[in-house]
């Protein structure tokens, strides 16, 4: 389905569908769309266009390789960079990122007094967001660019990022966080093939009833993106509680859901 057809359908918003325009080079339909026109004309699509040019999926998939294009995208639009839906605006990226919480704590995925891991934590907004709800947030990302801004933009004292190198998370202590979340990086995982070894090491920072939460698997097929879940969560100890829903107005991420084990005495 097109992203002008979805919107027709009322599956997406037409912020998400004129993002999905840009980023595949065809910005020329939005015109012919008196609305979705209208969205690109208040938000403006230089950010987001600044953005498409520094994130490259052909280049070589390596966590530094990826660290350094984040620093780029960084530097072009920290929105953006971070949001492809936010068009570069910041209300709109608080808007999205508020929706997201808010799911968290209707599915009881966020739970206050929590210990998060926001993973590929970029300029922090997810890490912002949640610190009022949780205990601690513990923001990590592959991109100096992106941690800098992090840290620059989000000073609340229940918050803190550190540099990555993106292969895994074995500086992190077993059963530290009550909650791993994954907003839109984990694609990036599966593209450097160190995605599984990430799943590994969430079930040992997990306490026992915790959440992986990966909100968009890949950018390959949805089908693709179900059985590996499915497949790992066997593997690793999970329970798989939500493979590929699209829970989200503001935003067209799916949403996958496994539940740590709950170990035995």
């Amino acid at each position: 389905m097109t992203a002008l057809d979805a919107w027709r359908a009322g599956r997406i918003s037409a912020e998400v569908a004129v993002a999905r325009l840009v980023l595949a080079g065809e910005q020329d339909a939005i015109a012919a769309v008196p609305e979705l026109a209208s969205v690109a004309k208040r938000h403006g699509l230089a950010a987001l266009q600044a953005v498409r040019t520094a994130v490259n999926h052909a280049m070589p998939a390596t966590p530094a390789a990826i660290g350094r294009m984040f620093d780029a995208a960084v530097a072009a639009s920290p929105e953006a960079s971070v949001a492809a839906c936010s068009l570069g605006d910041a209300t709109l990226l608080a808007r999205a990122s508020a929706e997201l919480r808010s799911w968290l704590c209707h599915e009881d995925l966020l739970q206050p007094g929590a210990t998060v891991l926001d993973l590929g934590c970029g300029i922090g907004r997810m890490t912002a967001t949640l610190a009022p709800v949780a205990t601690s947030v513990l923001g990590l990302d592959v991109s100096p660019g992106m941690i800098a801004t992090a840290r620059q933009r989000c000073t609340v004292a229940n918050a803190r990022f550190a540099l990555t190198d993106g292969t895994g998370l074995g500086e992190l202590p077993d059963a530290g966080f009550d909650l791993v979340l994954a907003a839109d990086s984990f694609p990036y995982l599966v593209q450097a093939g160190v995605a599984e070894r990430h799943v590994i090491d969430a079930a040992r920072v997990l306490r026992p009833g915790g959440a992986l939460v990966v909100l968009n698997w890949s950018y390959r097929s949805l089908d693709q993106d179900r059985a590996e879940a499915d497949t790992w969560a066997a593997r690793h100890g999970f329970a798989l509680r939500a493979a590929g829903t699209a829970p989200f107005s503001l935003w067209d991420g799916t949403a996958f859901v496994l539940i740590a084990a709950r170990r035995s005495c």
